[in-house]
């Protein structure tokens, strides 16, 4: 899937790897973020896929509303939940200002910390 909007402009779609790797990027500059991850072994393409930069990024997209899930390692020592509100508050900006469309949740997931 994608999303997609128009404007004065035209017609524009933003494909749902593009957004996952804005979304990556943006979260691996995270203060506190070790390493973002595939979520489990259950994805042979997770791990050997086309793309790395979107590894530990899950999108979808409904209409024109965008649903981030973001799955980390934490680096150890750092507040958890400050770590968790930066990265969602991180994330829905630069995927917002990247397409232009509105990111409606940003659902971080720990899986462990770094130490």
């Amino acid at each position: 899937m994608a999303v997609k909007t128009s404007n004065k402009y035209g017609k524009i779609t933003v494909s749902d790897e593009a957004v996952a790797m804005c979304a990556y990027h943006a979260a691996s500059e995270c203060y506190g973020v070790a390493a973002l991850v595939s979520r489990g072994l259950s994805s042979i393409t997770s791990l050997f896929g086309k793309n790395k930069n979107t590894r530990g990024i899950r999108v979808t997209t409904v209409d024109s509303k965008i649903f981030i899930d973001v799955f980390v390692i934490l680096k150890e020592g750092v507040l958890v939940d400050a770590v968790i509100d930066s990265l969602r508050s991180v994330v829905t900006y630069s995927v917002e200002s990247f397409t232009g469309m509105r990111v409606i949740n940003v659902n971080v997931n720990v899986v462990a910390t770094n130490g």
